[in-house]
């Protein structure tokens, strides 16, 4: 099977990256692709170094697939738009339509198996608890609603016998070299002189580390297709921490003050805050900066849910997690904002 290649889309990006080099040190003959040009585009050189072979694609182009596909065995779909600020028309085009390009040319190739990387924000708000693979989705915002579009479709595939899949949907993924996403939370959390704690806030932070997301990947690969086929997988590790107890962590690993916030507050009035200042700095990102909000509407949504999941059906089929505790893994990711002089955590 090792001398069979794995196909890894979005090959440039923070998932990408990680299961690329987890790939090849496991052994597997192992495709990238990406856009030629792009905001998280890779050099050349950095694949040369991994071993890896290159060929650029784009999505939303159907004749630039065929080429990367020859010969697969298995595509590690990580490639999406994921960007909170982009349209839902935006998200359908990339996530959608592309990914129907890619189906269909998969197929004409052969290709056995996709793995698919989704997320646990379709789910949305819930209101039985633990959330698990059997709670209705609701996803809020576009990128949920156009990454649920995304897998009906992979999976209406999978169900009418066309190609095998396997649904991952990721908690917010965090680790070294993370540029976008979970990072803006420790960005936000660290812009003002003491890191502001509200003590009585029971809202908790979802998260998984982006090796055990990539370990997930190959996991639902190698495992046998009776258990995997047309299945869906939440993947989340087992922290379940409070946002107060994320931030004294945060304050502690990075050696930076806080500032505890002792009375009760109203989570809708902090959700309509938030909701204001995602419009200021949207502004701000139109007419200053000229790059994405650092504060963006859909994330001050997430203020709502109640994030209580089970990991326990991927568990079930003998998955373990290398990082179980985000208390573990958020060492590795200040260890590194640290060596890069904490230019990860530059707002602007």
């Amino acid at each position: 099977m090792k001398n069979e290649i794995v196909l890894v889309t979005g090959s440039g990006g923070f998932n990408g990256r990680v299961i690329l080099q987890m790939l090849k040190e496991k052994g597997y003959k192992v495709r990238a692709t990406d856009l030629e040009v792009g905001e998280r585009t890779a050099s050349r050189d950095y694949y040369d170094s991994l071993g890896v072979e290159f060929i650029p694609s784009d999505l939303t182009k159907p004749e630039t697939l065929p080429a990367v596909l020859k010969g697969v065995k298995c595509v590690m779909h990580t490639a999406s738009l994921f960007d909170y600020s982009a349209t839902l028309e935006a998200n359908n085009v990339i996530n959608v339509d592309g990914g129907r390009n890619l189906l269909e040319a998969s197929i004409a190739a052969g290709v056995d198996k996709i793995i698919l990387w989704g997320t646990i924000g379709v789910y949305g708000v819930q209101e039985i608890f633990p959330v698990t693979e059997k709670n209705p989705p609701n996803p809020g915002n576009a990128y949920e609603i156009s990454k649920y579009e995304q897998e009906k479709l992979f999976l209406g595939y999978a169900a009418e016998g066309k190609i095998k899949v396997a649904v991952m949907r990721p908690a917010p993924v965090y680790g070294p070299r993370n540029r976008y996403g979970f990072i803006n939370i420790v960005k936000l959390a660290t812009a003002a002189p003491a890191i502001p704690v509200p003590e009585k806030l029971d809202v908790r932070l979802p998260s998984i580390h982006v090796k055990d997301v990539a370990r997930a990947g190959i996991f639902l690969f190698e495992a046998p297709d009776e258990k995997t086929n047309g299945e869906v997988f939440t993947l989340i590790d087992d922290s379940n921490i409070r946002v107060s107890d994320f931030l004294y962590l945060i304050a502690g690993l990075l050696g930076r003050p806080t500032m505890p916030i002792k009375i009760s507050l109203d989570r809708n009035i902090l959700i309509s805050i938030g909701h204001l200042a995602a419009k200021i700095s949207a502004a701000g990102a139109i007419h200053l900066t000229h790059k994405r909000p650092i504060l963006e509407d859909a994330t001050v949504g997430y203020l709502q849910y109640d994030y209580i999941f089970s990991n326990q059906k991927l568990k079930d089929i003998g998955f373990k997690f290398a990082y179980p505790d985000v208390r573990v893994g958020l060492i590795e990711m200040t260890d590194w904002i640290k060596e890069e002089n904490y230019e990860p955590l530059k707002l602007f």
